[in-house]
């Protein structure tokens, strides 16, 4: 691994720890900015960063928590992710690759994924953009502000803090405004949007509405109405979870109606669901999918609500099947 790597592995395992104070905030920015290989080389330490998320680690790799500190020194303060990326991973930089770069520093860049596809992503502002199914996201970057106009379907976004150049995200009439934080917004075809929080705080509101601007912490949800009216904004990180589990390919149900379950997996899939039913629209459904079975989901329904199910080649139907 090069002296390069190594440099943007340890700048993105000293964020992991907590915020850099301001000399080291400002020794980071001069070595990201002083050559494009260094910009590459800390995108790729971030992706490998953010997919240890999921990583569990055994207790013989964890720190002793009997070892003490040498005397008068302060013990070393560090997140269970830094530690994981700072060992185990750091030999795998070379395999994780970053899906794209852009746009420039000041540039334009738009971004469209198919029925199931997804997309991650990361600008040259050390942020990063995971795109669902079936969207458009298009990123404008100038010396005094991040724009990204995300023109149907979701996108989640990781956010790095930049105090000089508020983030924004527009859609439709809505506005998602962030400095360092991470979200997601999903826009309604009615021009509404839903915002979901995993971290830090964001600023919510619809354009020239008489509503007042609300804002969001990590787990809160909030609908914005395109038509300027209030926020209607509840806390339940669970849903903000479940509702993001698209991230690793998965769709989790919490007593969700049947009618909005099926919605959701047409999202993804090309051989769409129909429920024949009206009646079955209501009925409440608990579970943990693939993205990419279907199947699995109808033959649950169909043992879970006693209705009948045609799983065929060009489709899936639940109920009053012909």
């Amino acid at each position: 691994m090069s002296s390069i790597d190594d440099a943007a592995l340890e700048w993105v395992a000293r964020e992991s720890a907590g915020p850099l104070d301001d000399a080291a905030q400002a020794a980071f920015e001069t070595w990201y900015l002083a050559n494009p290989r260094h910009q590459g080389a800390y995108l790729r330490a971030r992706a490998i960063a953010h997919s240890v998320d999921q990583v569990t680690v055994q207790a013989s790799l964890k720190p002793r928590p009997d070892v003490a500190a040498p005397a008068g020194a302060a013990a070393p303060v560090r997140s269970r992710r830094a530690f994981v990326f700072g060992g185990a991973l750091a030999a795998g930089i070379a395999a994780i690759g970053v899906t794209a770069l852009a746009p420039d520093l000041q540039g334009r860049a738009t971004y469209e994924t198919a029925r199931g596809e997804f997309r991650k992503v990361q600008l040259a502002d050390r942020s990063a953009i995971s795109i669902n199914s079936g969207s458009e996201v298009a990123v404008h970057l100038t010396d005094t502000q991040r724009r990204v106009t995300l023109g149907h379907g979701e996108a989640w976004f990781e956010v790095a803090k930049d105090r000089r150049r508020p983030f924004v995200v527009e859609a439709g009439d809505v506005r998602v405004r962030a400095v360092g934080t991470a979200f997601s917004v999903r826009r309604h075809a009615d021009g509404g949007a839903e915002v979901l929080v995993t971290e830090g705080v964001v600023e919510v509101w619809a354009n020239g509405g008489t509503a007042p601007r609300r804002t969001l912490a990590a787990g809160e949800v909030a609908m914005v109405p395109a038509d300027g009216s209030a926020a209607r904004i509840s806390a339940d990180a669970g849903a903000v979870q479940r509702r993001l589990a698209w991230r690793e390919g998965q769709l989790v149900f919490q007593n969700e109606p049947l009618g909005a379950a099926v919605a959701e997996f047409n999202r993804y899939n090309a051989r769409q669901i129909v429920v024949a039913d009206p009646a079955l629209h209501r009925k409440p459904l608990v579970g943990r999918y693939r993205i990419d079975q279907p199947e699995e989901f109808a033959n649950d329904v169909h043992a879970l609500l006693n209705v009948p199910v045609a799983i065929r080649a060009d489709g899936i139907r639940i109920g009053a099947v012909r």
